[in-house]
């Protein structure tokens, strides 16, 4: 990694970009010319993307992977500059508790301003270390006083305001990226459909302050079941989906049947009958049935089905009970 930073009054911020395209070339050529910056790494899914091409010729790590990126470089801030970056930079922020996650409204005011004083700084012969050095900060002014309400936007947008959970607005995003992982890596991915069973009838007898507690109890009990690399969600009304990288059938199962005992132990109507769930979860593999050139939001489709069968099964079968499948693709 080059370290293109040189000495600076201000505090020095390590940087990485994700998105190599007009948004990340801009940032990148701006942000090479603050003494204070040191630009660790530029990300994007093309190895030839004209901010990839560029960080090469300066010696910069670049990557094809935003998780290899994460992995491999300590950095302050990561500003990400793709089509995708609202959904994208909430869900690396759940990667990333210790680093400021700029999405691409901020990171387009900040390279604008950047372009900006680069522009007038052209036919100027007037030294510009300070007028930079009064830039940076107000654009760490603008990150410390907007993130924090833009996280909070955020969380609104992406959560569920009864549960808490993710809401299903980041949830398609999320199992694409998972499912990319799976092509790569050959590691499996389970998807897990929860459903409360009769809900509508409790509902109907106690109402829906009575079913919106059961709904809040189920969603404590569903996130504490999950790994902090899963994602637990609430899809609608008594349905939650749980994401699970990294999970084969069996463990699927297993995770399945002790969320079905947890809830059935735990949930209870006024009158103390049993609340019960019924789960399908669907196993994604490398093996026979897709290949691995299928469009990633096709595999995900079929994931869905897949578990969504399944827990119509569940119901079939009798309710308060666990069906798992699984769906395989083939490595070339």
């Amino acid at each position: 990694m080059a370290d293109n930073r040189q000495d600076g009054g201000l505090n020095p911020i390590d940087i990485g970009i994700i998105g190599g395209g007009k948004g990340g070339t801009a940032l990148l050529q701006a942000l090479k010319d603050i003494p204070q910056v040191t630009i660790v790494g530029v990300c994007d899914i093309d190895p030839q993307a004209p901010a990839i091409l560029i960080a090469r010729e300066m010696g910069i790590d670049t990557y094809t992977d935003s998780g290899q990126l994460i992995l491999e470089q300590s950095m302050d801030w990561l500003i990400n500059v793709t089509h995708k970056s609202t959904t994208q930079r909430h869900i690396l922020s759940r990667e990333l508790s210790d680093v400021t996650v700029i999405d691409g409204h901020i990171a387009e005011l900040i390279w604008h301003l950047l372009l900006d004083l680069q522009e007038s700084l052209k036919d100027s012969n007037a030294d510009g270390s300070s007028l930079y050095e009064l830039v940076w900060t107000v654009i760490q002014r603008i990150v410390n006083i907007a993130q924090p309400v833009h996280r909070e936007l955020e969380h609104i947008a992406f959560h569920d305001p009864l549960t808490g959970l993710y809401s299903r607005h980041m949830l398609r995003q999320f199992i694409e990226r998972e499912i990319s992982h799976v092509y790569r890596n050959g590691q499996p991915l389970s998807l897990g459909i929860l459903d409360i069973d009769h809900f509508k009838e409790v509902n109907d007898q106690f109402g829906h302050d009575v079913g919106d507690q059961i709904l809040k109890q189920l969603a404590e009990l569903f996130k504490n079941s999950c790994r902090s690399t899963d994602l637990a969600s609430r899809y609608g009304g008594e349905e939650f989906i749980a994401v699970l990288p990294n999970t084969n059938q069996n463990a699927s199962l297993i995770w399945a049947e002790r969320m079905r005992e947890r809830a059935e132990e735990a949930l209870r109507t006024p009158d103390e009958r049993k609340v019960t769930i019924s789960i399908g979860v669907a196993t994604l593999l490398i093996n026979a049935d897709l290949s691995n050139d299928t469009p990633v939001q096709i595999a995900s489709d079929q994931l869905f089905k897949k578990a969504d069968n399944a827990l119509y099964e569940a119901k079939d079968a009798g309710r308060n009970r666990v069906v798992t499948s699984e769906i395989s693709i083939t490595q070339e």
